[in-house]
């Protein structure tokens, strides 16, 4: 019995032994893998700050060394507006920062589009020193005159600066009747006469008449109607919002007869199909019948 019990506790000692030893390996690989993973994540952590300095470092660099300060500027496109304006509005940019990695390309762009000839702009670095902008330039469709000045006008009813010795080298009608401000719905009549002046113009040119070439003044007072005035001419020829090159080859066609029938004659009215309505001074509205 006493040999029983002794064999019994001694199996028992090695068992508890033995389940000892197993939690004592698991709890050491345990340990190990914590010190492992401990390791890799704190490697992790020194390699990301090391990037982060480098970057850091580099980025200093590219802000601070003279090798990429702006030194070429280099401007395409003008025609119109002048280099130095354009170069204003660089100074501005580089009084604030002349590294070209820090410039703000984009406020600059903008910058340079609020400028009156200018449409579109692009803004961009060559490295390591040149700074390139290339403009494209509003395109001028006619004089305008407002407020007792002649400027030129875009397609989009943009009125442009320009000074005066520069506007004899374009040879365009003077349009009268577009309205002086910013105001979206002035902007947008205006906008509207613009694309009448147009629809005027290409009609007048079709099938190869190029009778264009002989306006003088575009009235646009009325959105929705057009007068001319020719050339070496001062009577106002009213001919409404379509078949203008017809009612303009009928005006040319009666012009002599009518002007030598009244001799103060001021305008004449050709929007009515069968009926031409002549204005003259110190005298009555006079109206003829006219095919």
């Amino acid at each position: 019995m006493e040999r029983n019990f002794t064999q019994y506790a001694s199996a028992r000692a090695r068992t508890t032994l033995g389940q000892q030893k197993t939690l004592d390996l698991r709890k050491a690989r345990s340990l190990r893998e914590i010190a492992w993973l401990s390791s890799k994540i704190g490697a992790t952590i020194l390699s990301l700050l090391a990037v982060v300095f480098l970057v850091a470092g580099f980025r200093s660099y590219l802000l601070r060394s003279p090798k990429f300060a702006i030194g070429i500027k280099e401007i395409q496109g003008l025609r119109h507006l002048s280099e130095g304006q354009v170069l204003l509005k660089v100074k501005e940019f580089e009084e604030q920062d002349r590294s070209l990695f820090a410039l703000d390309l984009d406020g600059l762009r903008q910058s340079v589009e609020r400028l009156p000839w200018v449409r579109s702009a692009t803004v961009r670095r060559v490295w390591p020193d040149r700074l390139m902008i290339e403009v494209k330039e509003r395109v001028p469709i006619a004089f305008v005159r407002i407020d007792n000045s002649t400027q030129l006008v875009d397609e989009d009813g943009v009125l442009l600066e320009s000074k005066s010795e520069g506007l004899p080298k374009f040879d365009f009608p003077v349009l009268m009747g577009l309205e002086s401000g910013f105001e979206t719905e002035l902007l947008a009549r205006n906008r509207k006469r613009i694309d009448l002046y147009r629809r005027l113009m290409r009609e007048l040119d079709d099938n190869g008449a190029g009778l264009s070439r002989d306006l003088s003044e575009v009235h646009l007072q009325d959105a929705g109607s057009v007068s001319i005035v020719l050339n070496d001419d001062t009577v106002l020829v009213h001919i409404g919002a379509d078949h203008f090159q017809e009612r303009f080859r009928r005006y040319l066609a009666m012009s002599r007869e009518i002007k030598q029938k009244y001799r103060l004659l001021e305008s004449v009215d050709l929007r009515f199909e069968n009926q031409i309505v002549v204005n003259a001074a110190n005298e009555k509205i006079a109206s003829s019948s006219g095919k």
